[in-house]
């Protein structure tokens, strides 16, 4: 019974600080959705992503939170009552997997140092 349980709520148990920082993608696959992939994020603690192509200065600003099912929404405005939801497939200090809820792209990123 304890590994059942154990099992159960590890899933709800993310570490959600871990999101903090900056991240880049990693290309081990052929890539489903281009743009995504050349993307690199920074996470605030106040909700904000900055969002850059490849090492490009110039970044654009969208914003995100936590659900109660702990999934990731991004939105492109802090006021705005619908995002983009993603799955945390897996979140630990240096691998950050999430795949979208609407048209199942995965984006796999690595902590940046």
């Amino acid at each position: 019974m304890l590994n059942k349980k154990k099992n159960s709520t590890e899933v709800a148990t993310i570490n959600k600080t871990f999101i903090l920082g900056k991240w880049k993608p990693i290309s081990k696959e052929p890539a489903t959705d281009t743009l995504q992939t050349q993307y690199q994020f920074d996470f605030q603690k106040e909700g904000i992503v900055f969002r850059a192509m490849n090492d490009s200065a110039k970044a654009d600003t969208t914003h995100y939170e936590w659900n109660k099912a702990n999934e990731l929404v991004m939105k492109e405005s802090a006021t705005d009552s619908a995002g983009t939801l993603y799955t945390v497939v897996k979140l630990t200090a240096d691998t950050l997997q999430v795949q979208s809820k609407t048209n199942n792209v995965s984006l796999l990123l690595t902590k940046a140092r």
